[in-house]
């Protein structure tokens, strides 16, 4: 059986760094099958702190359903974004906004994990310069996140200097490692 990868896209470019170095990744890992959600493209509602998950158990939306479906039958999912004003970029923002009926099942029902499968988070971030302070910060809003979604953060990549000279070989190895790392974990 083979194990589900959700990818998070989180730039808008066709090119970008980040497309790059994933799909080169993901092209190393035999028998996965994967799923990939653009952020961009898909057109979905932005949390807007209605309470009408607190009240159904449920978004307002059903926008997000099919990628709701995705990822809490994925094993790995990988969040990709480039830096946009030291954080994620607006979309893949306001999808992890929308985490927000996950937090209030949790809450709502004594602290009980919403999500039963417990699941593997990655980070892959670009940066035009250094960009340490802006995946720090990342990581700190998914970790958040991960601790009401079951998830726990399994690693983060940083290619920075995208403006210059990115070192997208190392990029590529280090996320291969922890693709394989999380793909082997039970």
């Amino acid at each position: 059986m083979s194990e589900k990868i959700l990818v998070v896209k989180g730039s808008c470019r066709k090119g970008s760094v980040t497309n790059h170095i994933w799909q080169d990744a993901l092209n190393s890992v035999e028998d996965i099958e994967i799923s990939v959600f653009d952020a961009f493209s898909e057109a979905f509602a932005f949390c807007n702190g209605c309470n009408f998950c607190e009240e159904m158990g449920r978004c307002i939306h059903r926008d997000l359903d099919g990628f709701f479906k995705d990822f809490e039958n994925a094993d790995v999912v990988l969040f990709s974004s480039p830096v946009y004003n030291g954080g994620f970029s607006a979309p893949v923002k306001a999808l992890i906004d929308r985490f927000q009926a996950y937090y209030t099942s949790f809450y709502k029902n004594g602290k009980t994990q919403p999500i039963k499968k417990k699941r593997k988070g990655i980070l892959l971030v670009a940066a035009g310069r250094g960009g340490v302070v802006a995946t720090e910060d990342m990581q700190k809003n998914l970790k958040c996140a991960f601790t009401i979604l079951n998830m726990e953060l399994a690693g983060t990549v940083l290619c920075a200097n995208t403006d210059t000279v990115p070192d997208l070989e190392k990029a590529k190895e280090d996320l291969k490692i922890i693709l394989k790392r999380s793909l082997s974990d039970e």
